[in-house]
C-alpha cells in the first residue's frame, strides 16, 4: 500500500510542479498501480540482489510506459498498437526522436536501481526503523545521531 501512496503522490506532486494535465490521472494512476507492484516485490525482502533491482525496475518500467501509452490511444480513439508501436520504434512518428523513448527509459531505471537502488533501499529502511523507534519508546539524542546540548 505504501509503494501505492508514494507512486500517486509522486506524480500528483511532479505534475502540479511541471504542469499538470490530462495525462496527470492517467500517469498519477499508472505509477501508482507499478508502486504497489513494486511493494509486493520487494517490500518485505530483508535483502534484494542487485540483479532482481535491474530486472525489476526494467519490468516495472515498461509496464508504466505501455499504459501510458494505450490509455490515451483508447481515450482519444487512435490503435493502442500505434501508440506502443511510437513508444518502442524512432521516427515513426515524424518528430525526429533520434531514440526508441521506452527502451532507454527502462535501461536507465535499470542501470539506476543497479547504482543506487541497495544503498537508497538501506537508507530508508533506516528511517523507517528510526520512526518505528520514536512511536514506541523515547530515544536519546545518541540513538538519533544528534548532538548533545
Amino acid at each position: 500500500m505504501t509503494g501505492f501512496v508514494v507512486g500517486l503522490m509522486t506524480m500528483l506532486i511532479s505534475d502540479i510542479y511541471f504542469g499538470a494535465g490530462y495525462w496527470t490521472m492517467i500517469n498519477s494512476a499508472s505509477m501508482a498501480f507499478v508502486g504497489f507492484l513494486a511493494g509486493l516485490l520487494w517490500n518485505r525482502r530483508a535483502s534484494i540482489l542487485r540483479v532482481e533491482l535491474a530486472v525489476g525496475g526494467f519490468l516495472l518500467t515498461a509496464i508504466y510506459d505501455v499504459v501510458t501509452s494505450v490509455i490515451p490511444a483508447l481515450i482519444f480513439g487512435y490503435s493502442w498498437w500505434i501508440a506502443v508501436l511510437l513508444l518502442y520504434v524512432p521516427f515513426l512518428a515524424g518528430f525526429g526522436v533520434p531514440y526508441p523513448f521506452g527502451f532507454i527509459h527502462e535501461l536507465t531505471t535499470a542501470v539506476l536501481m543497479v547504482a543506487i537502488g541497495p544503498t537508497l533501499i538501506g537508507r530508508v529502511r533506516q528511517l523507517v526503523d528510526l520512526n518505528t523507534k520514536a512511536q514506541t519508546a523515547t530515544l536519546t539524542t545518541a540513538e538519533l545521531n544528534l548532538p548533545a546540548l
